[in-house]
This record gives structure tokens, sequence and C-alpha cells, in this order.
């Protein structure tokens, strides 16, 4: 594929900057700006990664008692114009934006799903067992949006906290299995979910992005960098991927 992308989405969680992480921000931004994509789904992310003033940013709020200055868990940054902030289930856990995108009015659903080990209110919550439950409401969640925007194209990106490829690196099939039936539910597809670790990454991807089946008919290709190389240094423990699309 030689012709440039008509729509560049990407998604990385960045392992929580700190406010005066100056080194490190600086990787993560050079990074950003390497990748060069339309659409960003920041997670785990900070104030301080900020991107150019010709992006827009909507933002999830911070969780008192654990957030540090800054900080927040989800952040959308689009250089396509932004029609919209649409409400989600949880405003400090998932933000979401309808964009005018090149291919057609779009929904951009940025989140992150729970890990393996949180233990939940009760503190009682057994091994993924919390994680299926935010599963089943991002499903619910989707589903209102789709049901509200019938006509849109629309996006999740998010830090998954699966790895989806089947090498069993962070993933659960029960979970794996919920999340793979509710993107069925929703006429989507997961086209992250490629064995990094084949292609000589150290490690899986736990971010993902899922697509409107209708967008799969374009050309899309994907891509990925380690957060962790021996050029770039340290940046984050996740890798990011992103996602290129054009019209066949």
């Amino acid at each position: 594929m030689n012709s440039s992308p008509q729509l560049r989405i990407a998604t990385w969680n960045l392992e929580r900057p700190k406010q005066n992480g100056w080194v490190k921000n600086q990787r993560r931004l050079d990074k950003i700006r390497e990748i060069d994509a339309d659409v960003w789904v920041l997670t785990e992310t900070n104030t301080a990664i900020a991107l150019p003033s010709d992006c827009e940013a909507v933002t999830s709020a911070s969780i008192s008692g654990y957030h540090a200055a800054g900080e927040n868990l989800s952040t959308i940054w689009s250089r396509l114009k932004v029609l919209r902030s649409i409400p989600t289930f949880d405003p400090a856990w998932a933000v979401c934006a309808e964009v005018d995108s090149p291919l057609g009015a779009m929904i951009i659903y940025g989140t992150v799903i729970t890990f393996a080990n949180d233990k939940g209110m009760s503190g009682t919550a057994k091994r993924w067992e919390e994680h299926r439950r935010f599963i089943q409401r991002h499903h619910e969640d989707w589903l209102r949006i789709q049901k509200q925007y019938p006509n849109h194209l629309m996006c999740v990106s998010a830090d998954f906290n699966q790895s989806r490829d089947q090498s069993g690196w962070y993933e659960e099939k029960q979970s794996v299995e919920m999340l793979s039936a509710a993107l069925h539910d929703l006429s989507m597809v997961c086209v992250t979910e490629e064995n990094l670790q084949l292609k000589g990454f150290s490690r899986s991807t736990v971010d993902h992005i899922c697509l409107s089946e209708r967008l799969i008919s374009h050309q899309v290709e994907v891509g990925a960098w380690e957060g962790t190389t021996q050029e770039d240094g340290k940046m984050s423990d996740h890798n990011g991927v992103f996602v290129d699309l054009r019209r066949e």
C-alpha cells in the first residue's frame, strides 16, 4: 500500500505519566508525533501529554484518591472535527465523541477494561470476575450509543487488558469469548489480535482497536510499536497499535 491513509487511528496506554517526568514524557511525545495519527485514544495518561493545537481533546474525569495531578484513564485526541462529546456509563473510565471523518460520521469510544486482579468495590472479587463485569457494562454502553447513532461508523480503541492473540500472555478464555460476543453483537471486529511476539516483540498487546464491519470493506492496515526499545528507551509497559484505513 503506497498511498497515504485516509484515516489513521491509534491507541496507547502510557503507564501513568507524571507531571514532572520530563525525559520519559518527551520520549512519549516524540513517538506520538512519529506515529502521526488523526485520532488518538490515550489511556492511563496525563495532561502533561498534550498534543498539538490542531487536536481537540475529550477527556475522562480523574478518580479522587487514586489519580495524581493531571492524571486520567482515557482521552481522545482528534485532528478531525469533534461534533459532540457523548456521555458514557462511567465518565471516569470511558470517553466517547462523534467526529467528522473522511470515511463518514464516526463514533470514537475510548476506555479501559479493568485488569484481571481487580477486587472490585467489595474487595472480594475473584481473578477476572470484575473484568468480566466491566465487559458487560461496556457492552450495554456500546449498544446504547449504537442505537442512538444507528447510521454512524464506530471505533472502540481501548486498553482491553486482554492479549486476544491466543498466546495466553494475558487473557482468560471466558473473558475473551465474552468480549468477542459483545463485539459480534455490535457488528464490530477487533483488528489488532495478531500475536506480536511472533514478529519479535517482547510482549503481546492488550491495547486494541475495534471497527464497524462496514469499515472492513476498506483497505485496513495494522501497525504496532513497543513501549520500550533500545533506540527510544522506556516510554510505557504497553505496546501501542494503530490502524490505517483507505477506500478501495
